[in-house]
């Protein structure tokens, strides 16, 4: 008898715990909304669609006929933020703010540096990481288009959002986003091999009001499209690079 209620408490207990679990699976699965086109890729980024079969991007294009392999070595080029600047109203909402400019490079330069990283601690080793193009070079041109902090963390950095930025019901219910368009491209022709744009809610973090940064919620985004990207060149081109959604609550 008392076997009996010992297994009955420990099914009791585990109900219970995956019952508290759902909401959190809820949360985990749901999907992210695309943002919108920022216009950094000009009129190609119409050619991009949902391809979830194979690419952990929202959307993506790639060249008909490319073949990955011609490619040996990656140039990464510095990170675009003049359409999150300008385009979502950053700059015009926090005028003559040294701050806001100041961070704004440091997450181009983190975002470039993480690629880098990304590709040059590949234990594959599939591209070399250059600085000058060449034969068999590929480049990748990434943009931050979108960067929607909370409301705690614009009220711990003292920043203002733009209306543009303001408006979303995901800002008002204290949520953040990223989005980022990248093109990878042949280095010595130009020719555009593929395209990519995808938005992240990233997880959740306890506010550490002596470090936080404007884009510090961010990171947790540009890591994992570090290693999506390099799990891509890593990975044949008949099977799927699954997207990890994510919900977790961090320390900064």
């Amino acid at each position: 008898m008392k076997f009996m209620n010992n297994t009955c408490y420990r099914c009791m207990k585990f109900c219970g715990l995956s019952l508290a679990l759902v909401p959190l699976f809820f949360l985990t699965a749901c999907k992210t909304k695309a943002a919108k086109d920022s216009g950094y890729l000009g009129a190609t980024s119409g050619q991009m669609s949902e391809q979830r079969g194979r690419f952990p991007f929202q959307r993506v294009w790639v060249k008909p006929g490319v073949n990955k392999d011609d490619y040996s070595s990656i140039m990464i080029s510095p990170v675009n933020t003049t359409y999150l600047m300008e385009a979502t109203g950053w700059k015009a909402a926090n005028p003559g703010n040294l701050r806001l400019n100041k961070e704004v490079e440091d997450m181009a330069k983190y975002t470039r540096e993480e690629f880098t990283k990304a590709f040059a601690e590949d234990k594959n080793h599939r591209f070399v990481v250059t600085g000058n193009p060449g034969p068999r070079t590929a480049v990748l041109d990434l943009a931050i288009v979108e960067l929607i902090p909370s409301k705690a963390v614009l009220s711990a950095v003292s920043m203002v959002a733009p209306p543009e930025v303001a408006i979303p019901a995901s800002v008002a219910a204290g949520k953040s986003s990223v989005a980022i368009e990248g093109r990878l491209r042949d280095s010595v022709t130009g020719e555009t091999l593929m395209l990519f744009a995808d938005r992240e809610e990233p997880a959740h973090r306890i506010i550490d009001v002596k470090s936080v940064t404007w884009w510090s919620q961010a990171r947790d985004s540009i890591d994992l499209w570090a290693k999506q990207l390099v799990k891509l060149a890593n990975t044949p081109p008949n099977e799927k690079v699954k997207d990890e959604p994510f919900f977790r609550l961090r320390p900064w």
